[in-house]
């Protein structure tokens, strides 16, 4: 037999010392005194069983997760944590529910009871809310006032939330902007938003939704209380997403334009949170995201593969 061709009776001695590791768990070192053989021998034909492709390794991901995006997510855009979820269309209502799953999956596994959670709003927020099936008892936090329709409010997300998790809830019963700073200010003062004001300095982990401004596909963007001149000027200005009330240009800078006539967290409050998750997808949503990555705002992302795709092929 050629030199380096292994013969039956090897490949019976990978098999056995493979199927012995790998399907019953077995040592090393268990191995070796049943075969009689030193540990070394043992993890030679455990190297050799691979080469020779006795053993082949299969690496996969149940369920809608894509690995290979989300893990390339994460290394292109030094997040800590990223999730690429395929999606049957980009239907956007089906994004939304299986963005929602997915980043409710997600709470359920990071979150601790001595975490307090901060939480958005939006369509997409309101599928996570209506995903989670359990949750520590933490105290849960509304970010941002109430921007929408009444079953998409950060206040019907905390109370599903909060329900949830048993934990105590902190809601915003004010707009997300007002018509001038000093009605701003005036809300910040009455009692009870004060009250949740003060929990965002608290708040360790937040899910948060990215809303997009070119193309429009925001509750904020549609939000009343906004002039059309005054977006008008922030579109000049290079407007593409907002993230709690933060609008953003496409490089992630901050305009600061309508900032003291909105009752939400503040900018540098986001900036100190130290896990914040944007929860977001579609196709309307790709520049949005990618001013949000840009902005440092966010440290982990929940997006469908088609926008993944999109933000990687754009960032090489």
């Amino acid at each position: 037999m050629g030199e380096g061709t292994i013969g039956p009776d090897g490949l019976v001695q990978m098999a056995h010392v493979a199927h012995r590791h790998y399907v019953e768990g077995r040592t090393r070192i268990e191995i070796a005194e049943e075969l009689g053989v030193s540990r070394f021998k043992v993890g030679r034909l455990l190297d050799e069983a691979a080469r020779a492709g006795v053993v082949r390794f299969v690496i996969s991901t149940p369920g809608p997760l894509d690995l290979e995006l989300s893990l390339e997510l994460r290394r292109r855009f030094g997040l800590r944590r990223a999730l690429a979820v395929r999606t049957p269309t980009e239907n956007p209502e089906t994004v939304q529910e299986h963005l929602g799953r997915s980043a409710a999956e997600l709470l359920e596994e990071i979150a601790t009871e001595d975490d307090v959670v901060g939480l958005t709003a939006g369509r997409t927020l309101t599928a996570v809310a209506r995903s989670l099936r359990q949750l520590p008892g933490c105290e849960v936090v509304q970010l941002a006032g109430v921007a929408g329709p009444i079953q998409e409010t950060g206040v019907e997300v905390i109370r599903r939330v909060s329900t949830v998790a048993g934990g105590t809830p902190w809601s915003i019963y004010a707009p997300l902007v007002v018509s001038d700073a000093a009605t701003a200010r005036a809300l910040r003062r009455q009692n009870d938003v004060q009250r949740t004001y003060e929990q965002f300095g608290r708040v360790t982990l937040a899910l948060v939704a990215v809303g997009s401004w070119n193309p429009p596909d925001s509750q904020m963007y549609d939000n009343a209380a906004i002039t059309p001149e005054a977006r008008s000027r922030l579109l000049a200005s290079g407007a593409v997403a907002e993230v709690c009330s933060t609008v953003l240009d496409a490089d992630g800078r901050v305009l600061p334009d309508i900032e003291d006539r909105c009752i939400a967290v503040s900018t540098e409050q986001l900036r100190k949170i130290p896990e914040v998750i944007a929860v977001a997808g579609g196709s309307k949503k790709t520049a949005a995201v990618r001013a949000a990555l840009a902005s440092g705002l966010v440290t982990s992302l929940v997006t469908d593969a088609a926008l993944a795709r999109r933000l990687l092929g754009a960032s090489e």
